[in-house]
């Protein structure tokens, strides 16, 4: 008898072809991607999102990269369907909470983008292993779309 093996899925099927449509047009709108990368960004926000919201206690901290931060700040615009999507699965909601506390330690991106990227692997969705390249995790900024801007908001464990 063989272990039964999992098949990967891609979080885009975790929302309607037309709001993946829509999201994935506004992320490459916004960040001016191409429509492909930009769906990229999509499917790996909404992998992060929801293996955030599903993930075990003691997993630790998960943080989108800062391509994928891209099109969680995205999301976050569209405030009825962000928690629509947790809602219909059934998941508590996983709160924007930007790394600012002035004198904390956080976590560096050789520690917390690697565990995400595991996390995400287990739970069954489909990596974009490019999407997750990140030097640094930080959010100490408003998110406006011009330079200068955050990078990632992690979950905070």
């Amino acid at each position: 008898m063989s272990a039964p093996v999992m098949t990967e899925v891609p979080a885009k099927s975790l929302v309607s072809p037309e709001f993946f449509a829509r999201l994935s047009r506004r992320v490459a709108k916004v960040h001016g991607l191409e429509l492909g990368e930009a769906e990229k960004v999509t499917d790996q926000t909404l992998a992060y999102v929801a293996t955030s919201a599903q993930k075990a206690p003691g997993t630790g901290t998960l943080s989108p990269s800062p391509e994928v931060d891209k099109g969680l700040h995205c999301f976050l615009e569209y405030t009825e369907a962000y928690d629509a999507f947790f809602t219909s699965h059934g998941w508590p909601k996983v709160h924007h909470h930007p790394w600012d506390d002035e004198g904390r330690e956080y976590e560096s991106a050789a520690v917390v983008i690697p565990r995400t990227m595991a996390a995400i692997r287990a739970a069954g969705y489909v990596l974009h292993p490019e999407q997750w390249q990140a030097d640094a995790v930080d959010c100490s900024d408003d998110s406006d779309g011009k330079g200068g801007n955050p990078l990632p908001c992690g979950d905070h464990g």
